[in-house]
């Protein structure tokens, strides 16, 4: 098993960036835009106030680890992320359910946003990944994991951008709210 834990901070504060990123009624930017994504599918969502529970398909492309590749095909690469943006606790959870090797794969993860304490909103992404595959189960676990970083350091970029802009064009929705 492998765990993994990445930090980001944006420039805005907490209320301002969850309702923007997390509770757009348009998304900012499509998740396509990620260096190993090659498409997304919505399934469905069920918004209850304080939750919502978003099931989407993923399709992802990497480099698959050499001595993994007798196993495992590009195109058993799509699962579907089941997970819940709780709007009090600030936290976006979300279990990976694979189309292949459903018993051999258990990956879930974190995202956690809190106040720096400075104006600045910290996200923390924490999670695990654990292929019960015997010898080739680690190599891919670690393959998995930096592909998982490289999509977490994208999505901050293109976040932190599109979230920029949207404040630059609408304005900060909390600006004028003392906190």
């Amino acid at each position: 098993m492998q765990r993994y834990k990445i930090t980001h901070y944006y420039d805005y504060g907490l209320d301002t960036v969850c309702d923007i990123l997390m509770d757009s009624k348009t998304p900012l930017y499509e998740l396509v835009d990620l260096p190993n994504v090659s498409a997304t599918k919505p399934i469905s969502e069920k918004d209850t106030g304080d939750k919502k529970y978003i099931k989407n398909e993923w399709c992802v492309h990497g480099q698959i680890p050499k001595i993994a590749q007798k196993l495992i095909k590009p195109e058993m690469l799509t699962f579907i992320e089941d997970s819940v943006w709780d709007r009090k606790k600030k936290t976006y959870t979300a279990k990976i359910i694979p189309h292949f090797f459903k018993k051999q794969l258990n990956a879930r993860h974190k995202v956690v946003f809190s106040d720096n304490g400075d104006g600045r909103t910290k996200r923390d992404l924490v999670g695990f990944i654990e292929v019960k595959l015997p010898i080739i189960g680690r190599v891919f676990e670690l393959a998995v994991i930096q592909h998982l970083k490289d999509n977490a350091e994208a999505d901050f970029k293109i976040s932190k951008e599109a979230l920029t802009q949207y404040i630059e064009k609408y304005g900060d929705p909390h600006a004028d709210k003392a906190d």
